[in-house]
């Protein structure tokens, strides 16, 4: 054998493992939709209200954070509010099927990623504050869409992603679901019904973003 063709040889295997570990890298600013792990009553009840039969049932979202070469997600997340989370742990708290996290990418479009520094600051700001059952926008507390719309503003400060009606029928019955029903009526206030917010499952359909890659 040549000595040119032994080199072109242990050229290319050395090239072919680096092309087998090539895999997709999050940056900064990516929102992660998910459906979240097990099976709680809130969880159904969310999935039920925003997802319909063809869609992912996406029930939660983050951002990403990338601080010293480190992966973290910051997200609001029942019960424990507004945290910021190690990227591994996030992903042990996402269903799997077959193996296969059900999580997908979703990336600002060019012309909004100038927001991305300030949305992570802005999330950041939040860190502690409680989860916010109410899905009211006007109180100090987040719900994990809530936080993302919160946090990517504009130069003049106003959220980029815009409010939806918010409803908690059930997509089959078309009736308010009944863990709602018993949901509000624990905090003394009425369904909010057509009330302005977000969920993941819009979020995630979003002319903002573009899902740039999934994991299942």
């Amino acid at each position: 054998m040549t000595r040119i063709r032994f080199l072109f040889i242990v050229c290319i295997l050395m090239f072919l493992p680096a092309c087998r570990n090539q895999s997709f890298v999050l940056q900064e600013g990516d929102l992660l939709f998910t459906v979240g792990k097990g099976e709680s009553e809130l969880l159904k009840a969310i999935q039920n209200s925003t997802s319909g039969k063809q869609e992912i049932p996406f029930s939660h979202v983050g951002i990403v954070h990338i601080e010293n070469d480190k992966l973290f997600v910051l997200e609001a997340t029942s019960p424990q509010g507004v945290v910021i989370t190690p990227l591994d742990s996030f992903f042990e708290e996402t269903a799997r099927i077959d193996g296969k996290s059900l999580m997908a990418v979703g990336r600002l479009k060019e012309p909004f990623r100038y927001s991305i520094r300030d949305a992570i600051t802005n999330a950041q700001k939040h860190i502690g504050k409680p989860y916010d059952y109410a899905y009211d926008e006007d109180n100090d507390a987040y719900y994990c869409s809530e936080l993302v719309r919160y946090a990517f503003t504009d130069s003049l400060g106003k959220p980029l992603f815009e409010p939806l009606a918010m409803s908690f029928k059930n997509l089959e019955t078309e009736e308010i679901d009944p863990y709602w029903i018993q949901h509000f009526e624990r905090l003394h206030t009425p369904v909010p019904e057509g009330a302005p917010g977000t969920n993941p499952a819009d979020m995630a359909k979003s002319n903002l973003i573009d899902i740039v890659h999934t994991y299942y």
